[in-house]
């Protein structure tokens, strides 16, 4: 049943389903016995695109110590987009599985998380980031300042902050590693090159962000500059680990519960988190 809720209809009538949204009216189809029935083929393609939204939320959740909450209104469904790009290429139909290779995800490097403040335009080189074996390397150039480095309107200090995100590919089993933070004064003429250095296991998506925070600080008074419509923050890199993970579980790792092979009961999470959610969804 329908009925009209000030200018607009809102209900159902027949198989059509009639909403409001802002200021349209919005009518859809029902799905069901006279609507839109599922294929095979649309099912999987939905099955992906959840895999790739569940992924995301990872991605989302470890780096929220970057972005807080100061990503653009589009960043959510940007980012939902490239991975679902990302699990379509990688999905194989006849075995059901996701085959990735080292640059698989390569498609989130330089991804913006807000895209009114892109980080390029206020850090003027370009950080290297490779996975060489085992070892992941980060490269930070010298820097001259205020060439390299753009300091906003009334900040002074700038903390530059890098963030290593690990997710096992077959267990779900995850790890957030802050690396050290480079606070930069605007006074200062240059910033030495630095370097950085990681043992990555077998395995593993690995995705590196950056985040330009941004203060001005008089006496001991510290004034945060970053807010809603400029926050620099960035994926510099995402890469995946050759071989399969073999690590057992402790305490320097989280279980996400999610995993891109759920067909395999994982026996490597402690018994209180260990559940039917990593089996087919």
């Amino acid at each position: 049943m329908a009925r009209f809720k000030g200018k607009f209809l809102i209900g159902s009538i027949g198989n059509l389903t009639f909403k409001k949204n802002r200021k349209e009216q919005i009518v859809q189809t029902k799905p069901g016995k006279r609507g839109i029935k599922q294929t095979i083929a649309t099912k999987k393609t939905a099955l992906v695109f959840g895999k790739a939204s569940k992924f995301s939320n990872c991605i989302r959740t470890s780096f929220s110590w970057l972005t807080g909450r100061s990503y653009d209104g589009e960043m959510i469904n940007r980012l939902n987009k490239e991975n679902f790009a990302i699990l379509k290429q990688c999905y194989q139909p006849e075995t059901e599985r996701y085959e990735f290779k080292p640059d698989s995800f390569r498609r989130l490097n330089g991804f913006d998380f807000n895209n009114n403040s892109p980080l390029k335009d206020s850090l003027w080189i370009e950080l290297s980031v490779r996975l060489e074996e085992q070892e992941l390397r980060i490269q930070l150039p010298s820097l001259e300042i205020p060439a390299d480095l753009k300091f906003p309107n009334r900040s002074n200090t700038c903390n530059l902050m890098l963030k290593v995100y690990l997710l096992s590919i077959r267990t779900g089993f995850e790890k957030e590693i802050n690396l050290e933070t480079l606070q930069i004064s605007n006074d200062q003429k240059t910033l030495p090159a630095r370097e950085w250095k990681l043992e990555i296991p077998d395995g593993c998506i690995c995705v590196t962000g950056m985040v330009l925070d941004y203060y001005r600080i008089q006496g001991n008074l510290m004034t945060a500059v970053n807010h809603k419509e400029f926050n620099p923050a960035v994926i510099l890199n995402a890469t995946v680990s050759d071989g399969e993970f073999n690590l057992p579980w402790d305490s320097s790792w989280q279980y996400s519960r999610f995993s891109f092979q759920p067909d395999v009961e994982n026996e490597d999470a402690p018994n209180d988190l260990s559940s039917s959610e990593t089996k087919t969804e």
